[in-house]
């Protein structure tokens, strides 16, 4: 059993990772591109929470609170707030809808200013939306490794 609850973190830090990164680069060009210093300094600060998720994760294997930390941080910050919140709600959604012409939707969900608003640019956007993908893969693929453990038990 402790094998299972290693790899799980593994898989789990291996895909907290993949967020992080495409999340950071996702905010360090939204920046950029678009003369937006709070999109740089969001690039900061989940640098920050992916730095602590990642002590969380190396101190987890011995500290009970580290694993706690770490997986209160995958989820609730790393798959619910950045995924689905932001890949999810502020891309993916806003995508969607401007495909299907829903203008009136996206007006009553979207202020006018809103960042949501400037994403014409398609690597601004499908890096929002790859945000939410890779947050998606990250909310299941602990379970996929504990799945894939037991059948290959079940074969031996």
């Amino acid at each position: 059993m402790q094998r299972v609850s290693a790899d799980r973190r593994g898989t789990a830090i291996a895909w907290t990772t993949v967020v992080f990164l495409v999340t950071f680069i996702h905010h360090l060009y939204g920046g950029l591109r678009f003369d937006s210093p709070q999109r740089t300094v969001l690039a900061v600060v989940f640098s920050v929470v992916f730095t602590v998720t990642y002590l969380a994760y190396r101190l987890g294997s011995t500290m009970r609170w580290a694993r706690a930390i770490f997986w209160f941080l995958v989820y609730a910050f790393w798959v619910a707030a950045v995924g689905l919140f932001e890949g999810g709600f502020n891309h993916a959604l806003f995508v969607v809808l401007r495909l299907l012409d829903a203008y009136a939707l996206i007006n009553d969900l979207y202020p006018v200013h809103s960042d949501a608003r400037i994403s014409d640019d398609v690597l601004f956007q499908s890096t929002g939306v790859l945000t939410l993908v890779t947050a998606v893969l990250l909310a299941v693929a602990p379970a996929w490794v504990v799945t894939r453990r037991r059948a290959a038990g079940r074969s031996r």
